[in-house]
């Protein structure tokens, strides 16, 4: 039997209401709640659909590993460089484009931040670190 029909829904039902339909026909013939064989035989239907659907719905969605492969292909076939190849930006600097779209003629400050050097990093880390055990230990000392 159709799946759409056991579950009383109709044909391109969203998924919200294929599992309303699920669960409101499930606790009605549920055969803890119902001793009746009929309902039994109703109840493994109504799952055997709703699982169908399901999985009708996942494949849909689903991505196949060759198209994910050849989407991932596509994507640095567009970014490939020819390291071979020179560099020029021709004669006007102003309409030249970083590939994603960031314009390079950005104003910058000559006080912007730099990056902070893994010498000082390190020097605070530490310090800081030092400085917690030394407070450590003169507060056992000082009790």
């Amino acid at each position: 039997m159709d799946c759409h029909q056991i579950l009383g829904i109709q044909v391109g039902a969203s998924q919200k209401e294929i599992k309303n339909a699920y669960r409101r026909l499930s606790l009605k013939y549920h055969p803890d709640r119902n001793k009746n064989d009929k309902d039994e035989e109703r109840f493994k239907k109504i799952i055997e659909a709703y699982q169908q659907l399901r999985n009708n719905e996942k494949k849909k969605d689903k991505i196949s590993e060759s198209e994910v492969a050849a989407k991932y292909s596509d994507f640095w076939k567009k970014y490939e460089k020819d390291t071979s190849a020179e560099f020029n930006f021709g004669s006007n600097f102003a309409e030249f484009r970083h590939e994603f779209g960031a314009k390079t003629t950005q104003n910058y400050e000559h006080n912007q931040e730099k990056e902070s050097s893994p010498m000082s990093t390190h020097i605070i880390l530490y310090g800081g670190l030092g400085a917690i055990a030394l407070w450590i230990i003169l507060s056992s000392i000082l009790k």
